[in-house]
C-alpha cells in the first residue's frame, strides 16, 4: 500500500508539474493558474496519504490584504497542508537546488516560487527582495524559518530571514502551527501513515520593527502546539 501511495504522488507530482508549466501564461493576475494547479496537487497529496486535515482559524484574514505566513515545520507534508489549509494565494520561498530537478523544479521557478542560496547572503537578500515584489501583486509569502525540518518534533529557533523579509515588506505577519504531519511522514523517510493533522492559523500580528517580533512570532506557534497537544 505504501508503495502505491507513493507511486501515486509521483505520478500526481509530474502531471501536475507539467500542466503549472502550461498553466504560466495564467499568471498575468495575480499568478493565479499556478496557484489552481498546486492547491489541486496539494488536495491530491494529502487525500492519496490519508492525511485528515482539523484547521482552526484564529483572526479574521483579510482577502484584500496580503501576509507573510509563518510555520513551524515537522515534515515534507508541511507544503501541501500550507496550500490547502491558508485561504490565500500563497508561494513558498524553497531551496534553490531544488531548481535542477526535472518538471517538478522548473515548475517551481515558472510558477512564481522564490528560490533561495543559503550559502550566499547576497544572493539571499536578493531572493528576499523578490519575495517582496511577489507580496505587492497579492501573493502572499509562505516560509518555514526553522530552515529544515525538525528532528524530533520540537520546534526550533528562528533564522534572522524571516525579521529581514517582513522589515522589507512591512505586512502582517500570520503564525501558524502544524501538529502531527510528521507522525503522517517522518523525517528521512518515506512511509506514510495516514493520520490526522491539526492546523491552527492564529490572528495576524502586525510588523514591528523590533527584534523582539521574531520570538513573539515563535512563541505564539508553540504555545498554540502545546495548548493542542495538552487537551489529547
Amino acid at each position: 500500500m505504501n508503495y502505491l501511495r507513493l507511486t501515486l504522488i509521483v505520478i500526481s507530482a509530474v502531471t501536475l508539474s507539467i500542466l503549472s508549466i502550461l498553466f504560466t501564461p495564467l499568471n498575468f493576475y495575480k499568478g493565479i493558474g499556478t496557484y489552481w494547479v498546486y492547491r489541486f496537487f496539494a488536495k491530491t497529496v494529502l487525500f492519496i496519504s490519508g492525511v485528515k486535515l482539523d484547521i482552526d482559524i484564529k483572526g479574521k484574514i483579510e482577502k484584500e490584504k496580503e501576509y507573510i505566513i509563518v510555520s513551524n515545520h515537522l515534515s515534507y507534508l508541511d507544503i501541501p497542508v500550507l496550500m490547502v489549509s491558508m485561504p490565500k494565494n500563497i508561494r513558498f520561498i524553497y531551496k534553490k537546488s531544488l531548481t535542477n530537478i526535472p518538471i517538478f523544479g522548473w515548475s517551481l521557478y515558472f510558477g512564481g516560487y522564490i528560490p533561495i542560496d543559503r550559502k550566499n547572503a547576497r544572493s539571499a537578500i536578493e531572493s528576499l527582495k523578490k519575495a517582496v515584489i511577489k507580496l505587492k501583486k497579492s501573493i502572499s509569502i509562505a516560509i518555514f524559518p526553522e530552515g529544515t525540518r525538525s528532528v524530533n518534533g520540537e520546534t526550533s529557533d528562528f533564522k534572522k530571514g524571516i525579521f529581514m523579509l517582513a522589515e522589507l515588506a512591512e505586512v502582517d505577519v500570520i503564525p501558524v502551527a502544524i501538529i502531527g504531519t510528521n507522525s503522517v511522514l517522518k523525517k528521512n523517510s518515506f512511509k506514510i501513515y495516514p493520520g490526522l493533522v491539526k492546523v491552527i492559523i492564529d490572528e495576524p500580528m502586525k510588523f514591528s520593527k523590533d527584534k523582539q517580533l521574531l520570538n513573539d512570532i515563535r512563541n505564539v506557534i508553540v504555545k498554540n502546539i502545546n495548548s493542542y497537544k495538552n487537551i489529547q
